[in-house]
């Protein structure tokens, strides 16, 4: 599935959404997220943006943005934001708290406790592992 399409957004919320830590992982969130691939030409011509929102327990609703400035009428808790390339290599393995430490992940909302829950990375993982991704 092509990373960024609306099938591949699909599997990863129910790849999420099927693993036991997810709860838990959750826990002293906020209640929803919005994530922008920013363009990163010639591979990544234009920004792609999705919205997740959570109830504690697992994502009930999500959707791909036709725009990214939708994102401010949503007002999500958390809006993360990085370039193509950027997301590449976190989908490749790289420390996403790293990276937004580094400035390579903008992280809009309270980075602190996104930080706190750093330790369930694994979730997050196991569900990207189980989803097949075609990059361009």
């Amino acid at each position: 599935m092509r990373f960024g399409s609306r099938e591949w957004i699909e599997a990863v919320v129910a790849a999420v959404n099927a693993q036991p830590a997810l709860g838990a992982a959750l826990g002293g969130l906020g209640r929803d997220v919005a994530v922008v691939v920013e363009a990163d030409p010639p591979a990544w011509p234009r920004a792609v943006a999705a919205w997740a929102e959570h109830d504690g327990r697992r994502i009930v609703r999500w959707r791909l943005l036709a725009d990214e400035d939708e994102i401010l009428e949503l007002e999500p808790t958390y809006v993360i934001r990085a370039p193509y390339g950027i997301f590449r290599h976190l989908l490749g393995g790289a420390d996403a708290v790293q990276a937004a430490l580094a400035g390579q992940v903008r992280v809009e909302g309270d980075l602190e406790a996104l930080v706190r829950r750093s330790q369930y990375r694994s979730v997050i993982d196991a569900a990207l592992a189980a989803v097949p991704t075609e990059l361009p």
